[in-house]
């Protein structure tokens, strides 16, 4: 029995491309870099790069973000979430890349340029400067799969510390979805789903002492 052989294929490129978010002052933030090399040298960009022989692609998108963005910290949430392969999207040739969606530890602000980079800095989300490639597209879908994971996978909780009061818990999703939410309905609806316990903790500050919520055990979000 002989082997069918692929046809004759186009050479094509490996590439990840990497979203990553936190919240800060209570903004969505996405990570950028800055382009020291060509095409697009000195244009602002996501971490990213080409994928290494026998290297697996969420391993990729982890180097590209520690190398170009000198940041150690492994991120709590990683997802393959698109690909992107138009044949323009590159000046260099055919270049397909994986894109990845990633949350940042809580706190996680300062950032340094790593190599082939200029600089590496935190941008609001909704409102970045022009971006490299088809870069504005990629953050823009990203965006998207961020919201949808709020309704289904609970992934606000990744962007909080381990305990937190329940307005911390609206003003992400707020920061996510770029709109005000009404208090009384976000609560009744987030603590009828079972996905918090509270921590028997209260925060003081102005006011009456906010309790304080945990993520309820067995509680996921589905990381990929």
């Amino acid at each position: 029995m002989t082997l069918e052989l692929p046809p004759q294929a186009t050479q094509v490129g490996l590439a990840v491309d990497v979203a990553a978010f936190a919240i800060h002052e209570g903004v969505l933030h996405a990570l950028l870099i800055e382009r020291g090399t060509r095409p697009h040298a000195q244009s602002w960009a996501l971490p990213g790069g080409f994928v290494h022989v026998g290297e697996e692609l969420h391993e990729a998108a982890l180097r590209e973000l520690r190398d170009e963005t000198s940041i150690e910290l492994e991120p709590r949430h990683l997802e393959q979430f698109y690909t992107f392969g138009a044949i323009s999207r590159d000046p260099r040739g055919r270049i397909v890349s994986v894109a990845h969606l990633a949350v940042l530890p809580h706190g996680t602000v300062h950032v340094m340029a790593g190599a082939n980079t200029l600089h590496a800095d935190w941008f609001p989300a909704h409102a970045p400067p022009p971006l490299a490639f088809d870069h504005a597209v990629i953050l823009n879908r990203a965006i998207k799969r961020l919201q949808l994971r709020l309704e289904y996978a609970n992934l606000a909780l990744e962007f909080l510390p381990e305990t937190f009061t329940l307005p911390e818990l609206q003003g992400v999703h707020e920061a996510i979805l770029n709109r005000q939410l009404d208090k009384r309905n976000f609560r009744k609806r987030l603590l009828a789903q079972g996905i918090l316990t509270p921590s028997g903790e209260r925060r003081s500050g102005v006011g009456r002492p906010a309790q304080l919520y945990r993520r309820a055990k067995g509680t996921k979000t589905g990381l990929l």
